[in-house]
């Protein structure tokens, strides 16, 4: 056998140990399934208690757990405040029908998990090729965070409202799995919340620039969707009697929300004036916008995110009037932010390799930010316990009961199951 010559022939052997440990840890966190358990347990860690002790929440048992038990299928037909939940409902029937009414809570939740870190997972989907995925999806996990949205199966729209963000984004199929998978994903997560209401046109503009059977597919699938939601929207949602406009206070609760809170903490958040508020958190985030659009490779990506966050953010305004909202009372409401801080979290993350260092420098300031002004508060305190094993055996029977769930002091009013079911 001929000779290598030196330095050849089991070089990795001699490789200084320093470097060939850092070279296998730099390939450990660069693989995807690393990253995708690395994010599970941000996760879990943000909100542990959904986990190890897991109760329902608010509606996970007034609503889908109620009305499942009361109606069975039919309730997937049954809109809540004005459309369809399809995925909540199809998690509380498959709960009822594989284990005890003690476990609902956990297969509630993990279900919810599981989804919620599908959403996160799918970032790193070669067909999205997205620049920087991995900050990508760690800001999921910055800022202030109440709670409210994670880990629980009635604000898991919030979460899969992304996945329309993605299906915006993604390479067209090519293969009859992939395929099969985005028209589910579609349809599961259009049927659940209003969002493909809102994201409609960044599908429309996809096809409009892109004119293949796939996307036209989508399209439809997409349209169809949204006018169901807009129907029910239009016949049974809500409605609200509002105070005249006030303009001070809305770009005060919007600057406030959605970069003020978030990079510069709580009291400045509280104290401040509504018209700092508003110019603090306003003028920053109209200009990230408008350099978004410049002339660039990644131009048309970050177009469609920020078009994806002027959509969310028209349907945000409309529905919950933030001008309406008490400035001292930061919790009020703050899932309507949850999708537009990941956006504009999205647009900082590929301004950190920007050619202009001013602008590198201020994403990476305002990232770090949002990530360390609120480290502290990061894993959520834990609820009070309310036992829910000691009160489930009305819900056994199918008999009436008032159970108490989360949040505190929430009741969830069962009203029993037809005897025949």
């Amino acid at each position: 056998m001929k000779d290598q010559g030196p330095g050849t022939r089991d070089q990795g052997l001699f490789e200084p140990k320093g470097r060939l440990v850092i070279s296998r840890l730099r390939s450990l966190i660069s693989s995807p399934w690393s990253l995708v358990f690395f994010c599970g347990v941000l996760l879990a860690l943000r909100k542990p208690w959904a986990l190890h002790t897991p109760q329902l929440w608010a509606e996970d048992g007034s609503i889908f757990l109620a009305q499942n038990d009361l109606v069975g299928v039919r309730a997937w037909l049954e809109p809540y405040m004005g459309y369809l939940h399809t995925l909540p409902r199809l998690i509380a029937w498959v709960a009822s029908h594989i284990a005890d009414p003690r476990w609902w809570p956990a297969l509630y939740n993990g279900t919810a998990f599981a989804i919620s870190l599908a959403v996160v997972a799918r970032l790193f989907s070669p067909r999205l090729a997205l620049p920087g995925a991995p900050w990508l999806a760690l800001a999921f996990f910055l800022g202030p965070q109440t709670g409210e949205v994670l880990i629980n199966i009635t604000n898991l729209q919030w979460f899969t409202a992304f996945f329309l963000v993605q299906q915006a984004l993604i390479a067209r199929p090519t293969t009859a799995g992939q395929r099969t998978l985005d028209l589910v994903l579609l349809v599961l997560t259009g049927l659940t919340g209003p969002f493909v209401i809102a994201f409609w046109p960044l599908l429309a503009w996809r096809w409009w620039r892109d004119r293949h059977a796939d996307n036209l597919a989508v399209l439809l699938l997409a349209t169809v969707c949204a006018a169901v939601q807009m129907w029910f929207v239009l016949r049974t949602g809500p409605r609200f009697e509002y105070p005249p406009f006030a303009a001070e206070k809305f770009f005060a609760a919007l600057g406030q929300h959605l970069l003020v809170w978030p990079a510069l903490g709580t009291q400045l958040a509280i104290k401040l004036p509504p018209l700092a508020l508003g110019l603090a958190g306003i003028l920053p985030v109209l200009a990230l916008l408008v350099w978004a659009l410049r002339p660039h490779p990644r131009r048309l990506l970050r177009a469609q995110i920020v078009g994806a966050f002027l959509l969310i953010m028209i349907a945000t305004v409309y529905r919950c009037r933030p001008d309406t909202w008490n400035l001292q009372a930061l919790y009020f409401g703050e899932r309507y932010f949850f999708i537009p801080r990941i956006l504009l979290a999205w647009l900082l993350v590929w301004e950190l390799d920007s050619a202009s260092r001013l602008v590198a420098w201020a994403a990476r300031v305002v990232l770090l930010a949002w990530l360390l002004v609120h480290v502290k508060n990061y894993s959520l305190g834990a609820p009070p316990d309310y036992h829910w094993a000691q009160h489930v055996e009305p819900i056994r029977r199918g008999v009436p009961a008032r159970i108490p769930t989360l949040p505190d002091n929430w009741t969830l009013e069962y009203h029993g199951r037809p005897a025949s079911k």
